[in-house]
């Protein structure tokens, strides 16, 4: 028996960008739930396996918010994951409040939106000289301005914007830090508000203003939205062209055969990353599962990412297939906590994919003479806002 100082910890689980965490792998085809340390020191069950996370996720006794939240077990301190525990949200009314705004009419509207940003960026990608930041000149901007312009945020505040939120993601010990920067986001929405209010459009903060919500249910919905959707489309973006430029072969198909983008994206997606992350449940009654017993209130981690390389899933996870027929890749969640914002992630890709190997059909890693400054491109590539491309 394991005590509960010799739990494995989860510190030692996050992935390099291009190689597979072998820990985690091993610990995935021993069985399907473990008992682990989280980077904040607490207990919880880190679910590896594809088959018991899906039948979690319909499992209505899992929940996000705790009844005990001052001594609920936490993942990782953070504000965020502080107002989620420590506030029972009725997550239909937050689904039902939010799902027009991802309705098809609505990405109709975007993707001319979402076109225009991304032929912009293009552009000015290929006016540099290579190599570039993927990350810095590319999927960051993208990723922000599509959100600022869905949300209702001025285009000109997207990097003041991206800063902000890039502090509330500070893991920091005593929390004040990062919880100031969650202030000041909530601050800056409730200032939009008021012109909202005087000259609504048709973004989703006017449109929850429309809906009858007060300023400070817009501004906190506003918050959870921007910091959910602020870098998970931009890694998705960067990761799936990290894919590509590190795999001629993948990206010579998608050039050869523009048909097979949607495929590729849902394996880009499938394969972003190889785990590590985790997204804190809790248990709201005992949930008995693979032999294992959640107890009520116990701390529930699913690993989507490392879910989708289960081989009982997949056949040959490994590989990045873009004529694969089945992909039930768990990279929005399912059920009930299936992703709203699935359809714009995948409309980004899909479009960023098409139009860089449009204009940069030779978009590659750099040879070691390239590499700048002379940097190892394994570091550079082990962290998304250090990947660097060429063509």
């Amino acid at each position: 028996m394991t005590s509960a100082d010799e739990l494995p910890r989860m510190t030692e689980m996050f992935s390099p960008l291009f190689g597979r965490n072998d820990y985690l792998r091993e610990l995935q085809a021993g069985r399907p739930i473990w008992k682990v340390r989280t980077p904040a020191g607490d207990e919880a069950w880190l679910v590896v396996q594809h088959a018991e996370i899906r039948a979690l996720l319909v499992d209505r006794k899992l929940v996000r918010s705790h009844p005990d939240p001052d001594n609920a077990a936490q993942y990782v301190q953070s504000p965020i994951f502080d107002m989620v525990r420590s506030e029972p949200i009725d997550h239909a009314s937050f689904r039902a409040a939010l799902t027009p705004f991802f309705s098809r009419s609505s990405m109709r509207r975007m993707e001319p939106v979402v076109v225009s940003i991304v032929d912009e960026l293009v552009e000015a990608m290929a006016a540099r000289t290579p190599p570039v930041e993927l990350q810095q000149q590319f999927s960051v901007p993208m990723g922000m301005r599509v959100l600022c312009a869905f949300v209702g945020v001025p285009d000109e505040d997207w990097a003041a914007l991206h800063g902000m939120l890039y502090e509330m993601a500070t893991i920091d010990a005593e929390g004040d830090h990062a919880a100031r920067y969650t202030t000041k986001v909530g601050q800056y929405l409730r200032e939009l508000l008021v012109g909202k209010r005087a000259e609504p459009g048709e973004d989703v903060l006017s449109g929850l203003i429309g809906a009858g919500l007060s300023d400070d249910e817009v501004a906190r919905l506003g918050t959870m939205l921007i910091f959910a959707g602020g870098d998970s489309v931009s890694n998705s973006v960067g990761y799936g062209l990290g894919r590509l430029a590190a795999n001629p072969h993948l990206r010579d198909a998608l050039i050869e055969d523009t048909d097979l983008v949607p495929a590729a994206v849902e394996e880009l997606l499938r394969t972003a990353t190889y785990g590590g992350g985790a997204h804190p449940h809790y248990a709201a009654e005992d949930i008995e599962i693979a032999g294992v017993t959640i107890r009520a209130g116990d701390l529930v981690l699913p690993d989507f990412a490392l879910a989708n390389f289960d081989e009982r899933a997949f056949d040959n996870p490994d590989e990045i297939d873009f004529t694969r027929e089945s992909n039930p890749h768990l990279a929005f969640a399912h059920g009930v906590w299936h992703c709203l914002g699935a359809p714009l992630a995948r409309m980004e890709l899909a479009i960023a994919v098409r139009a860089l190997l449009a204009r940069f059909p030779t978009l590659r890693l750099p040879d070691v003479a390239e590499r700048a400054g002379g940097k190892d491109q394994a570091r550079l590539s082990s962290t998304m806002d250090r990947l660097v491309i060429t063509w």
